[in-house]
Order: C-alpha cells, then sequence, then structure tokens
C-alpha cells in the first residue's frame, strides 16, 4: 500500500495468526467445517482462505 493511503474496503474477517492455525487444524487431519467452528469463523471463509494463500 502507498504512504499516506488509507484502507478502504472490509476489513478481513481472518487475520494471520488464525490463518496459521486454520492450517495447522486442516494438516492435522480436522475437516475443514470443524476447524471453522473452532475458530468461530464461516465455512466458506475457511475454504476460501485455504485457496487464496
Amino acid at each position: 500500500m502507498l504512504p499516506g493511503k488509507k484502507k478502504t474496503g472490509r476489513p478481513r474477517v481472518i487475520g494471520p495468526a488464525q490463518l496459521a492455525t486454520l492450517r495447522r487444524l486442516v494438516d492435522d487431519g480436522v475437516s475443514v467445517t470443524e476447524a471453522a467452528r473452532t475458530l468461530e469463523i464461516g465455512r466458506s471463509t475457511a475454504y476460501s482462505a485455504l485457496t487464496q494463500r
């Protein structure tokens, strides 16, 4: 982002720490649905976060 510019748009629901936790849970064999419930985020948010990065 350019200096002096404000971020516009909707804030992210899942941060870097939650993303790392989500990846760890899924890698350990927990379903995406259960991992999303644990982190209290939506299932579609979890799937999109896993595919984006």
